[in-house]
């Protein structure tokens, strides 16, 4: 009965334990989910941002010379805006390159309830824009034959009190506002005149041409980074849905039932305060989230609860050990969080300043083009490096091709250099002749790039980072050697392994992938890796052997020389 009572407590207590650590699971993989799905709506508000602006600016911009005042007593009728747009021979008629064509143009003047507008007369509305020839006398339903005397006042109030609350405006707002529970989507701009009237004009586009614009924004495959989508369109990823400023649906990627791990950005009023709303398709987690959501396991431990203690025991140890998994996730998932958002925001930074136009000189522009691309860099081999980390121990059957070991380490370093400069840190290269390698596309990156930043962030600032390639024993050796702290000989095993970083690491912010990364590389390719001791006893010395093009050909399969292990005394 003891033992009973003693195995139903460990399992109880494994239960409690299994409960806990699921959660943080799930904790830290929704949180990551949340932070994609933020990503991508705000990617989105902001394609969607440049492509309204591009459209209003190409309808209404002839009318408005960056604020200039009107002189001219003739003020252009509200139809007469049409003939701004560009004209197209095909369709003998004029229509926008940018956008979708304009439902009606209207226009008055500030103060007065006096509206007027342009109808279009061409015989399909949807094509382009003619105001010269009369309406056809076949109708559709679908047609806009001119406001009617409520639509003008509604119009004219509401753009009045926009444009006399609303302050500092850009040059195109648009806004979407509701007539009889309908939204209706207006674009203004204000055209001042040398008497000391403003003239306003603009356009009004209807639903299906706003729909259209929102739905070519989530069809836009740069709306995701490659990485991300893996060759898939954005709808296959993301489910989006667009509000209106009262949370009227506007637009929905495709009907959702349930919005969990989703996240929300804002459009400036000048674009009619749009409610972007994103998130994660349920059915991706795994492959956006290392591991997926965690699923969980009351069922199985559950039916542990009636076995006997020695089982008891036995699951008792596997909830802790999952317990640690869970934690070394959760670092893996917050430092990689740290290292993404960092160079994201040096970049914003500097494109904010070039945007604001505060740089005056090529130099400085220049200068800051070099932080910017400087830190895409240092991004794309973090998201790479990620990328390879998911895919390790997974069979790997792309083709391999000769490399010139020597000359693709010495282009690996100078892609390096201002990398490795912003820390603080020198590069030199020694360089013999070697044999070619059979590698697999973007091997050696994944090995060099790896080593260097691990060199450059462990190691001291005002260092010298010692690149040397070699043959030894018929293998290609790459050695990268620094001068920092160094690694302990108990830790030499152990940071080759996932999630793991030596006892020298001290705060330096790492996700201990690196190094898996150049093991598993070197591994899949006949190679080895390890620590040695550097020739002047400073730093750490990590060498890569793999084997020439020639030896694998002459052994018939990948194998590397036996490496003698340093003697540690």
């Amino acid at each position: 009965m003891l033992l009973l009572v003693t195995s139903i407590s460990f399992t109880a207590l494994g239960l409690v334990e299994a409960n806990r650590a699921i959660r943080s699971q799930r904790t830290v993989a929704e949180h990551a989910l949340r932070d994609y799905a933020g990503f991508a709506a705000w990617s989105y508000q902001q394609h969607l941002r440049e492509g309204l602006a591009a459209g209003t600016q190409e309808v209404l911009g002839a009318v408005n010379h960056g604020g200039e005042m009107h002189t001219s007593r003739r003020i252009p009728a509200a139809r007469e805006l049409a003939h701004y747009l560009p004209f197209n021979p095909k369709c003998g008629c004029h229509r926008p390159r940018f956008g979708p064509n304009p439902e009606i143009f209207f226009g008055f003047e500030l103060g007065t309830d006096t509206l007027a507008d342009g109808v279009n007369t061409h015989p399909d509305p949807t094509e382009g824009w003619e105001v010269d020839r009369p309406l056809p006398v076949v109708r559709s339903a679908s047609r806009r034959l001119g406001y009617s005397a409520a639509e003008r006042r509604w119009i004219n109030d509401t753009l009045t009190r926009q444009i006399r609350n609303g302050g500092e405006h850009a040059r195109f707002p648009i806004v979407i506002a509701q007539l009889d529970s309908v939204p209706r989507v207006l674009v203004y701009t204000l055209m001042p005149t040398a008497w000391g009237d403003t003239m306003v004009y603009g356009a009004e586009y209807s639903r299906s041409a706003m729909n259209g614009v929102l739905a070519d924004v989530m069809y836009d495959r740069n709306l995701l980074p490659a990485t991300f989508t893996r060759g898939r369109s954005p709808r296959e990823v993301v489910q989006l849905q667009v509000s209106d400023a009262s949370g009227n649906s506007l637009f929905e990627s495709e009907p959702v039932r349930d919005w969990a791990l989703d996240d929300t950005t804002r459009l400036p009023p000048d674009f009619g305060g749009l409610l972007v709303r994103a998130q994660i398709r349920p059915e991706m987690a795994s492959t956006v989230v290392i591991g997926g959501l965690p699923r969980s396991r009351l069922p199985f431990l559950l039916g542990l609860l009636a076995v006997a203690a020695a089982l008891a025991l036995v699951a008792l140890g596997q909830i802790r050990r999952e317990g640690e998994l869970a934690r070394l996730r959760e670092n893996f998932v917050a430092s990689i969080s740290h290292e993404l958002r960092t160079p994201l925001a040096q970049m914003r930074l500097y494109l904010e300043t070039l945007r604001l136009g505060r740089f005056t000189t090529e130099d400085q522009r220049a200068w800051s083009l070099a932080n910017v691309e400087r830190e895409t860099t240092r991004l794309t081999q973090l998201v790479e490096r990620v990328l390879r980390f998911s895919r390790t121990g997974r069979p790997d059957d792309d083709a391999r091709d000769r490399v010139d070991a020597a000359s693709e380490v010495q282009r690996i370093v100078e892609e390096f250099q201002p990398l490795a400069a912003a820390r603080g840190s020198r590069m030199t290269v020694d360089v013999e002749a070697v044999p070619p390698l059979m590698l697999r596309p973007a091997a050696l990156r994944h090995i060099v790039f790896n080593l260097l930043d691990n060199a450059v962030k462990y190691g001291p600032a005002g260092q010298t980072v010692r690149v040397r390639v070699r043959v030894v024993d018929g293998n290609v050796r790459i050695e990268i050697a620094d001068e920092g702290p160094g690694i302990a000989a108990s830790d030499r095993a152990r940071v080759w392994k996932p999630y793991q970083r030596g006892k020298t690491a001290g705060h330096n912010a790492g996700s201990g992938i690196g190094l898996a990364v150049v093991r598993d590389v070197a591994a899949a390719h006949g190679g080895r890796a390890w620590i040695d001791e550097p020739p002047d006893g400073r730093g750490a010395l990590f060498v890569v052997a793999l084997p020439s093009a020639g030896a694998r050909d002459a052994a018939g399969s990948a194998r590397v020389a036996p490496v003698p292990q340093p003697i540690v005394g």
